[in-house]
């Protein structure tokens, strides 16, 4: 038996991880060392890679109490990670009670009803760049994105 030996390349090719989370807090390091490791391929600094991992975990605390206050009752979420050469992006998807975990009511001055708060202080402190929100047919979804270069958070 013989073994050849090959230099590790870094591939540019976009991966994506799905996950299915419940509401159940021995998880959330596992979704912040995939969220971190997501950035690291997408060529986050450091720092930026922890700050990024702890505002998904964040948006993901702060969805629990929105879930399975529909008729299906569902009580998960779905997590869809994803990096690409210029950026890392967390979507959180889930049923239930159709109010933004992270609007834009919450970054620019707060709901006064608005049950995750904490994610207005990711934002303000630049941990993520740009919040998306969308809900259609009782699903609601939103997804933090962070770029690589800041120049490109500015587009």
């Amino acid at each position: 038996m013989s073994a050849l030996w090959r230099p590790l390349t870094v591939t540019t090719d976009p991966a994506r991880t799905e996950l299915k989370v419940h509401n159940d807090p021995r998880l959330l390091s596992a979704v912040a060392a995939i969220v971190s490791h997501s950035a690291h391929r997408a060529g986050l600094p450091r720092e930026a890679q922890q700050g990024f991992a702890e505002a998904a975990v964040e948006a993901v605390r702060d969805t629990f109490p929105l879930l399975g206050n529909d008729s299906t009752g569902d009580r998960d979420l779905r997590m869809i990670i994803e990096d690409f050469p210029d950026r890392v992006q967390v979507t959180i998807e889930h049923s239930g009670e159709s109010k933004p975990t992270a609007g834009l009511d919450t970054f620019v001055g707060g709901s006064k009803d608005h049950a995750g708060g904490k994610i207005s202080a990711s934002l303000q402190d630049t941990r993520v760049d740009r919040v998306q929100y969308d809900t259609h047919e009782g699903h609601s979804r939103m997804t933090l994105i962070k770029y690589r270069d800041q120049r490109r958070a500015n587009v």
